[in-house]
């Protein structure tokens, strides 16, 4: 419940939204790695628990740095914000040089450190939520201006996508310039700059799709995912065929046929299929609840930000999570295209497993700031910008 004492923003008690979505994030996780134990077992009979190790190894990783975050001053970081988003941009450039970038799934968009991968774009998230939020705080009255309110966080922000599509990465743009969109429209900045910049982003989308032979193949397919089920829609038919056999209480964890080698990505992008064949509808309803109860919870945390920082810093992660997982279960039951996004804290991907992790750091983070006194001059610690 809020507090109701004067002088206090945050929530206390076992209501607390932000502890909501960390157990929310825990349950997805344990789920995430116990299906992963069967999705993962037929991929590599020599190895065959390689994968949940490397998981289990990324997991430990993200609580270890979700600790470090929580004891870090938010309001501190500030002052490193502008070298992480140059940091993350030569990062994003690195992975464009032969040599570096390393090709996974027809994009090089990862850089190698002996048997583990970095997917830089991931980060690049991060770093983008930090940036938007950052700089509007800074210009809160001149949000709604054409020039610094609208054309500058832009072209800071079009500098990562772009180099995001280079790779070529076309989900993980996606995810970035929603989220973007979603926050510049947070900021204050009006419509009328808004709407028809997203009409022609979404047209440049369109050509890009269109001019990439490979691309248009896999949108066409969608549209007539039955007469291409054996060619470019299989990886989509072969989800939908999972669903079906799963029925209401699903084939039993392990006894799935998808996953041997039947459905590709099985552990990664596709794992809702796994969820639904192996523990039916009633666990894919539970996973779509829980990530619905992350969101809303989400929703009811940002309202009590105390200024535009941490207001929009709480909105990205939350929407950061939220976009992604509903891109991925649109894509898995055939209602999107396919996009190569995995699925938040289920997937197997360190990089991804790690995002999100920070993101419900940040989110516990805030709620603890907002806990202490910030309208008392004499004992203020939030910036009140």
């Amino acid at each position: 419940m809020p507090k109701s004492s004067k002088g206090h923003v945050g929530y206390s008690g076992v209501l607390n939204p932000a502890t909501v979505v960390f157990i929310c994030a825990v349950a997805l996780s344990i789920l995430g790695i116990t299906v992963l134990f069967s999705a993962s077992l037929p991929l590599d009979k020599s190895q065959p628990y390689r994968f949940i190790e490397k998981q289990a190894l990324w997991m430990g990783l993200t609580s270890i740095v979700g600790l470090c975050l929580l004891k870090l001053n938010l309001e501190w970081m500030r002052r490193f914000i502008w070298v992480g988003y140059v940091l993350l941009a030569f990062g994003l450039v690195a992975v464009l040089v032969p040599g570096v970038g390393h090709w996974v799934n027809g994009s090089r968009s990862w850089i190698r450190f002996g048997p583990f991968g970095i997917q830089v774009a991931e980060f690049a998230k991060i770093g983008l939520i930090f940036f938007v939020a950052h700089y509007f705080s800074c210009i809160r009255k001149e949000n709604g201006t054409f020039l610094r309110g609208f054309i500058y966080p832009c072209l800071g922000i079009g500098l990562y996508v772009g180099l995001v599509i280079l790779q070529p990465d076309l989900g993980t743009a996606l995810v970035m310039s929603m989220v973007a969109i979603c926050l510049l429209y947070l900021a204050g900045v009006k419509l009328y700059y808004l709407i028809p910049s997203v009409t022609a982003g979404f047209a440049g989308v369109v050509a890009l799709i269109y001019n990439d032979a490979e691309r248009w193949s896999r949108l066409t397919a969608f549209w007539n995912m039955e007469a291409e089920k054996a060619g470019d829609a299989y990886q989509g038919w072969q989800a939908l065929l999972a669903f079906g056999a799963g029925g209401i209480d699903g084939v039993g964890l392990g006894n799935g046929r998808q996953q041997l080698s039947f459905l590709p990505e099985a552990h990664n992008d596709f794992i809702f299929a796994i969820v639904g064949e192996e523990l039916g509808l009633i666990a894919t309803l539970a996973v779509v609840t829980i990530y619905a109860v992350m969101f809303f919870a989400g929703v009811l945390h940002i309202r009590r930000a105390p200024n535009t920082y941490h207001f929009l810093l709480s909105s990205g992660c939350v929407l950061v999570i939220s976009v992604q997982a509903l891109l991925n279960l649109g894509v898995v039951t055939g209602v999107l295209p396919t996009t190569g996004l995995p699925l938040p804290f289920i997937s197997y991907g360190g990089s991804n497993f790690l995002t999100m992790g920070i993101c419900v750091a940040i989110l516990l983070n805030t709620s603890i700031a907002w806990r202490n006194p910030a309208l008392e001059d004499s004992k203020r610690k939030l910036k009140d910008i």
